[in-house]
């Protein structure tokens, strides 16, 4: 009887101050501003500063009330500060609020572009809109990433939250609150947003324990988001696919999701906040390269009348470039930030020859096997992309091809294996760091097109398993090169549909099958060789002492 008596009475002083702050925004918004004349009109340009005035109501009636409360509770009285935890942010807990924030941020704007979202519920764009409606984008940003997440976070989990989780069972309080927050946001679309929002933030304050993550997250949050409408990057997604946004949407929910897993377990913040990291370097990197050299390329080096017709007759010429800078790059960042060899990480350790030799029959049968799929009429049909990829990589004279063939097939494993699945594996299981690197290298290679990033990924699935087998850049090295190699043989032959296609398929489906498992079982007793020779290697050495 008593705790059903002190669920009532918390319930009870959470809808009063709900109440408070919906009353507040009724009379402000819809009785003051529109009756005041050049104070409404004003604040109809400058919508920040509405929010922040409202707030700013709030604020002084909430703190009437507690100090009320405090009149009469006297000893038994808890302070705001107590309830909302001001404790300090811990490092690696404000670098993966900074990863949640900015997820979310993304998801956010890619949700907004998705064509179903912008006919069905129009008003997630006006919201943006409406709230970049004023005289200055400094007001804007004090307003919306500052005194509005602020205020709210402080209300919705520092007392609010923090009041029922004290006396209502967690999940009850995490929904109640997320409810509460949902309703008092302005239209339909945007209470669905703020409802999963404050599901988010309640569990990030939860694990944290204090308000200053939250505040922190929906301050960069609020800030990503409205920078990034002012910057035009709003508008370069929209021009995205839709698979594409999807795709990225779903990244950012990996992001978001696996963060707030990490948060209850201290052992492992460090090793995921230093794989999102790194994952935000390299592809950071990426982009930051491939983008300048790709104009330059373009604008500035095909149209040097000369050699205009000699570049088009060998397109690869175009990543060789690409590659040879990025590698020189790759190498002095890796230098300078992590303070190693890029060689090193890489590990160019020696491969049995017999393996050797496998994986290059492993690489031959895939390039089979995928030329022939492509051949049947229904794939050639209805996914052209992959000719038109395969006709692009494989036009060029037969030593530019060569010269491409080693180089990007070194430059892709460097970039995907040693510095993008080696980032991801202390942190995650094999086939996850294998899954997330195949859609980081469709995403970076091929726009996130999902045909091509599914056979991104299944290219990435063996790459991985041999590199992960092996420990060695070159077991997918050789794979890579072979299989390239056997691209440029089979578009020579021009070849047309027929049975023999498919017998092709049958039995470079039983050679791939069949190597994948004798690799997968020879490495056991590689691995054993190669231990065995070290310790007879530091033997002879310790004897020629």
């Amino acid at each position: 009887m008593k705790t059903f008596k002190t669920y009532l009475i918390t319930l009870g002083e959470v809808i009063l101050l709900a109440g408070i702050f919906l009353a507040v925004a009724v009379l402000h918004n819809y009785v003051l501003v529109p009756n005041s004349g050049s104070y409404g009109q004003y604040l109809m340009h400058n919508l920040p500063l509405w929010i922040s005035i409202m707030f700013a109501i709030d604020a002084v009636l909430l703190t009437v009330y507690f100090l009320i409360k405090k009149s009469i509770l006297k000893d038994r009285y808890v302070k705001v500060s107590q309830l909302c935890n001001f404790s300090r942010l811990k490092g690696k807990d404000f670098l993966i609020s900074t990863y949640v924030a900015i997820a979310a941020g993304l998801l956010f704007i890619c949700l907004l572009k998705l064509p179903f979202v912008k006919t069905n519920f129009p008003d997630m764009q006006d919201y943006i809109n409406l709230f970049m409606n004023s005289d200055s984008f400094i007001l804007t940003l004090l307003g919306l990433a500052v005194i509005g997440p602020l205020f709210e976070e402080i209300f919705f989990r520092g007392i609010l939250f923090s009041m029922m989780r004290g006396k209502l069972p967690f999940l009850v309080a995490l929904l109640i609150q997320a409810v509460i927050y949902g309703y008092c946001q302005p239209s339909p679309s945007i209470q669905v947003t703020g409802f999963f929002l404050a599901i988010m933030y309640g569990i990030m304050y939860t694990k944290m324990k204090t308000i200053l993550a939250t505040i922190w997250t929906a301050v960069l949050l609020n800030a990503f988001i409205f920078t990034s409408k002012q910057i035009g990057l709003h508008e370069v997604i929209e021009g995205f696919s839709p698979s594409t946004l999807l795709i990225i949407i779903a990244l950012c929910l990996f992001v978001i999701v696996s963060s707030l897993v990490v948060l209850g377990k201290e052992d492992r913040k460090l090793p995921y906040v230093k794989v999102i990291g790194n994952l935000l370097l390299w592809t950071g990197l990426y982009v930051v390269i491939y983008y300048p050299i790709l104009f330059v390329w373009n604008n500035h080096i095909m149209s040097i009348a000369s050699i205009s017709n000699w570049l088009g007759e060998n397109n690869v010429l175009g990543f060789i470039f690409f590659d040879t800078i990025s590698l020189a790059v790759f190498y002095l960042v890796m230098r300078l930030i992590h303070k190693k060899s890029l060689i090193v990480e890489c590990n160019f350790s020696a491969i049995p020859p017999r393996a050797g030799i496998v994986m290059g029959i492993l690489g031959a049968a895939m390039g089979v096997w995928v030329q022939c799929f492509f051949k049947i009429p229904y794939f050639a049909d209805n996914f052209p992309q992959f000719q038109q990829l395969f006709d692009y990589l494989t036009t060029a004279s037969l030593p530019v091809f060569i010269a491409f063939l080693i180089l990007h097939s070194m430059y892709k494993e460097v970039y995907f294996r040693a510095l993008i699945y080696n980032v991801l594996r202390p942190a995650f299981s094999v086939p996850m760091s294998i899954i997330v690197t195949g859609i980081i290298y469709g995403g970076l290679f091929f726009n996130w097109d999902i045909p091509l990033t599914i056979y991104a990924s299944a290219g990435a699935l063996i790459f991985g398993l041999l590199f992960e087998w092996y420990r060695s850049i070159w077991a997918p090295i050789i794979n890579e090169i072979i299989l390239f190699g056997t691209y440029f043989v089979m578009k020579k032959l021009q070849l047309t549909f027929s049975a023999g296609i498919v017998i092709a398929m049958v039995a470079s489906s039983v050679v791939i099958i069949y190597t994948m498992y004798w690799l997968w079982k020879r490495r056991e007793i590689d691995q054993k060789n190669a231990n065995s020779a070290h310790v007879q290697a530091a033997v002879q050495s310790a004897v020629s002492l």
